[in-house]
């Protein structure tokens, strides 16, 4: 596709950096540092804040792009992002202060804070490692909560009360990752505490840290968004631009639940994000030896490691294999419509890599994080593969109505396509509907995920099957 409507990043290239001291032989790794990310942002597929350090010293920090993409307000080395599941490593360290202060054990089962929630077995531990089996909230729209107000974590925990759905499996068996999980342990923080989440943070962990641009932050319910505050943005295939994430329909449980902390819900920075990783080097927070247990991968029922996507979960964080150059490493990131970001820790290495971003899936933030700690660690690096920018085409109401219908594609798993107005939506079982954009008659694509759908039609026009495109993979479904 043609991709014009980059040219404002062509020409402004729109980027600051802070005067820092080049270390010795440091020269060649930033070269190719600004390579990697002045290229993606030429083509438009990076937008955000970057900041790299060693020895908790910040030996590359800039910003490029907007932090707002209408108004072409700058971003700048201390803009505020919201982290998405970057803030559970800070639910976490909530939880591991109490339980060090011995208000709490790991092993306390959840119904001791929770009487009403019928989930037995399942341990504050389980929470922060995603073994629970408690589904996941996300997804929920009108039919469990309400969908016209901002709804918060009691809000969460008194629709699954009320609505009692059962556990995807029993405690310890396996991994799934569930925000709802978080809810809960910010929950927790509230009750054993007595003080509001937000206040828990900001006086035990963002205070002592002198990290003043953090804060739990909704901005949809504050009265005003932050001045040095990042919008959110989401590629519209139908405007062929970056829009405010709000804007999209498939978005709109944003709004919702924009009141929710503990899975997500925190704003920060680069800079106070380095404050943070200055303290989990120091054990200002918590003693170091109780601090290690978030980085001790948790074990499932059978024994096996407790694993997500591959890689070990510890308590907040992502556990990767070691190598001989990196030693230890540790992560997590976050993605949620308009934000995608990432944390990166080599505590043998004392380097910590920071990306903090305000457009969503256009680029994969693994391979953008892989390309970077290969050129910190003077490996050969390859540019990450932007996903293409596609632009949709016009159909009429009656092409649309074609490939409406409900299609089964796995026992339990349904398709459930539905057209309003001009616009086509899909929505598999346990998850938001979303909305899919035709590239012709027959073939639509997501913008929340890289994946297509094919519609195969019958001698009247009509779709009798669709078929899923996805990480290299394609799976069928029939419609019922």
């Amino acid at each position: 596709m043609n991709r014009q409507f980059y040219s404002p990043f062509r020409t402004l290239l729109a980027c600051s950096l802070l005067m820092l001291p080049i270390l010795p032989g440091f020269a060649q790794t930033k070269k190719k540092l600004d390579s990697l990310f002045e290229t993606l942002h030429r083509q438009g597929v990076f937008n955000g804040c970057v900041l790299i350090a060693e020895e908790g010293r910040p030996v590359y920090k800039k910003a490029f792009g907007y932090a707002n993409f209408e108004t072409k307000q700058l971003l700048h080395e201390g803009s505020v992002f919201e982290l998405a599941s970057v803030a559970k490593q800070f639910t976490a360290m909530a939880i591991m202060q109490l339980q060090d202060r011995g208000k709490l054990s790991y092993q306390d089962d959840i119904g001791q804070y929770f009487p009403s929630l019928h989930y037995p077995g399942v341990t504050i531990d389980n929470l922060l490692r995603h073994t629970s089996g408690i589904p996941e909230f996300l997804p929920w729209d009108e039919t469990r909560v309400d969908v016209t107000r901002i709804n918060y974590n009691k809000d969460i925990l008194d629709a699954m009360v009320k609505s009692k759905l059962p556990a995807l499996f029993k405690p310890g068996e396996m991994l799934a990752y569930s925000n709802t999980n978080y809810v809960l342990l910010a929950l927790i923080v509230e009750k054993i505490s007595g003080m509001p989440f937000a206040d828990y943070l900001d006086k035990n962990i963002f205070r002592p840290l002198n990290m003043t641009d953090s804060r739990v932050y909704a901005r949809r319910a504050a009265s005003k968004v932050l001045d040095n505050y990042a919008l959110g943005h989401v590629y519209s295939p139908a405007a062929g631009r970056f829009v405010i994430n709000d804007s999209v329909k498939a978005n709109r449980y944003q709004y919702y639940f924009d009141g929710v902390a503990g899975p997500y819900g925190i704003s920060s920075n680069t800079e106070d994000l380095l404050k943070w990783d200055h303290a989990l080097y120091t054990g200002r927070l918590i003693r170091e030896s109780r601090q290690q247990l978030a980085y001790v991968p948790g074990r499932l029922n059978n024994g096996s490691v407790a694993a997500f996507a591959g890689l070990a979960y510890g308590y907040g964080w992502l556990i990767l294999p070691p190598d001989e150059t990196t030693g230890r490493r540790y992560m997590h990131s976050g993605g949620y419509p308009g934000y995608m970001t990432i944390i990166a820790r080599y505590p043998e290495k004392k380097k910590t890599i920071i990306i903090l971003t305000n457009i969503y899936n256009v680029v994969s933030l693994y391979q953008l994080c892989g390309a970077t700690e290969n050129i910190l660690f003077d490996k050969p690096f390859s540019m990450p593969t932007p996903t293409p920018f596609m632009k949709s085409v016009a159909l009429s109401p009656a092409q649309l109505k074609t490939i409406e219908g409900v299609y089964t594609l796995a026992p339990g798993f349904k398709f459930t396509i539905t057209t309003e107005l001009n616009q086509a939506y899909a929505q598999l079982t346990g998850q938001p509907k979303v909305e899919i954009y035709p590239s012709s008659e027959n073939e639509f694509f997501y913008t929340v995920v890289t994946a297509r759908l094919r519609f195969e039609k019958d001698s009247a026009g009509v779709a009798k099957k669709l078929t899923l495109f996805q990480n290299g993979k394609e799976m069928e479904a029939r419609r019922d």
